[in-house]
């Protein structure tokens, strides 16, 4: 994996973070054109593929107007993207229509683009797709996919497909990437090392902490060695996560448009997390944190320092492909909840989707494109190069889930879970995680209680919902 590059990890750790301030217009060099196709062959469509600018950039790279183009947030999906534009399948999708993909584009990016009336025909990953939607940048795909023989409701997960809808509107073409987000994921190999059974997983708070405290270390200078789990690294880090696994079911009531981060289950996911960081020691778990290579979102898995993560689908997948000496080890089960829920099966799950915009010159080329995302031959290369799985029912039941450690359970699991919530709808998503990771940083470094951490989130949410004019 590229660190140059935003992959699927970086793009939902960057999701935390609010964009502010006015579009820069830039330019990018022209896109390289791939060779042409032999002239006594039928027509073939066109692929072309361009590194796009670093993640702090905000040049928008320049588009072929002839070809339908599409841009997404994730750098890892071009080793993917790369091998389905040679298939038969996309050959015969998109005939002899000229086709342009650029990955890794930070969001910026794609601003400038939309400030400057000339977007990509399609944007997967990189912009909030409530935000796209509601602001008007993109259309509702509705009519298109109600006349489409590939794209079908039924044989698609039901919470996936309802993740595609505002209201009636369907604000994208589910696709490309979604499945079951929650799951405990636990190195095998070092629990055993430290007395514990990894044929019993831990599936309560208090008996994930006790796990904790065992696979919790430091060396003869008394600096952290390794430890349990970060509980608010990769999907644990999100409120929406924070507040089912205490109860608290949804923080965003999308019916009432009402938000509601200050109850119970807030404080006292507060309470409990906090008390992993104290052990470790706050000051000595930043400065492992602050090491290079083990920043959040997975990165000390792979390492084998951090022995416990709460991860989606992709956690097995993209660690076999990425640290296959780690990934031999990873088991999983569902993802902890207290003692007073036990037995609880709860789970998040939300659609990526190819989102068109309303200035785009190929809308009917950039919808082509989708519907051929949904054929076996791009799941199989999906799942292959990525470790990535789309939840089209038909594909799923052929899935062989012993190809990677752990996703044995994420395939059984649809079927069993107890409480649903679809995930990222509200439109302060980012601007609730920017505080949230403030705010809970000052709870376990005693500078604020729990209950005072979630007023005062509840309040910087209800005076931005006002500043913002969402009401």
């Amino acid at each position: 994996m590229s660190d140059s590059k935003l992959n699927r990890r970086t793009f939902l750790k960057g999701a935390a973070i609010t964009a502010s301030g006015a579009v820069l217009a830039a330019c990018a060099p022209a896109a390289t054109q791939a060779p042409a196709a032999d002239a006594t062959k039928a027509p073939e469509p066109t692929a072309t593929t361009e590194a796009a600018p670093e993640p702090t950039a905000v040049q928008a790279p320049v588009i072929d107007p002839e070809a339908v183009s599409w841009w997404y947030g994730w750098g890892n999906l071009t080793a993917g993207i790369d091998k389905f534009v040679q298939t038969d399948v996309f050959k015969s999708t998109m005939g002899s229509t000229k086709f342009e993909y650029k990955g890794g584009v930070p969001g910026e990016a794609l601003l400038t683009a939309i400030a400057a009336g000339t977007p990509p025909d399609g944007q997967s990953n990189i912009q909030g797709y409530p935000n796209m939607f509601t602001k008007g940048a993109v259309i509702a795909v509705n009519d298109l996919v109600a006349t489409s023989k590939v794209v079908k409701k039924d044989d698609v997960i039901e919470q996936l497909w309802d993740s595609a809808l505002i209201g009636d509107q369907m604000i994208g073409v589910p696709g490309i990437e979604g499945y079951l987000w929650w799951g405990l994921n636990v190195n095998s190999d070092f629990a055993t090392k430290m007395g514990l059974d990894p044929q019993n997983l831990p599936l309560t708070w208090e008996e994930v902490l006790e796990w904790h405290k065992k696979e919790t270390t430091f060396d003869d200078s008394g600096n952290l060695k390794t430890f349990g789990l970060d509980p608010w690294d990769a999907m644990a880090g999100e409120t929406d996560f924070n507040m089912l696994s205490f109860g608290g079911m949804n923080w965003w009531d999308e019916k009432a448009r009402k938000i509601d981060l200050n109850n119970d289950a807030m404080i006292q996911s507060l309470d409990v997390m906090c008390e992993f960081i104290k052990i470790a020691g706050p000051d000595k778990f930043a400065g492992v944190r602050g090491t290079e290579g083990m920043g959040t979102w997975g990165a000390a898995y792979n390492a084998g320092v951090q022995n416990m993560i709460i991860e989606g689908y992709w956690h097995p997948g993209e660690t076999q492909i990425q640290k296959p000496e780690i990934a031999k080890f990873n088991v999983s089960t569902w993802a902890p909840v207290p003692a007073s829920r036990k037995g609880k099966k709860i789970m998040a799950t939300g659609a990526h989707f190819i989102q068109i915009f309303k200035d785009a010159k190929h809308k009917e080329g950039m919808f082509k494109f989708s519907e051929s995302l949904f054929n076996d031959t791009f799941l199989d290369i999906l799942f292959k190069e990525v470790g990535w799985i789309f939840g089209v029912k038909s594909w799923l039941a052929k899935v062989d889930p012993s190809v990677y450690p752990g996703l044995d359970f994420y395939i059984k699991a649809a079927d069993q879970v107890d409480e649903w919530v679809i995930g990222r709808r509200c439109p302060l998503h980012n601007f609730v995680q920017t505080q949230f990771t403030e705010l809970r940083e000052k709870v376990y470094r005693g500078d604020m209680t729990s209950k005072e951490a979630a007023a005062e989130m509840q309040k910087r949410a209800d005076d931005e919902w006002q500043a913002q004019g969402l009401s």
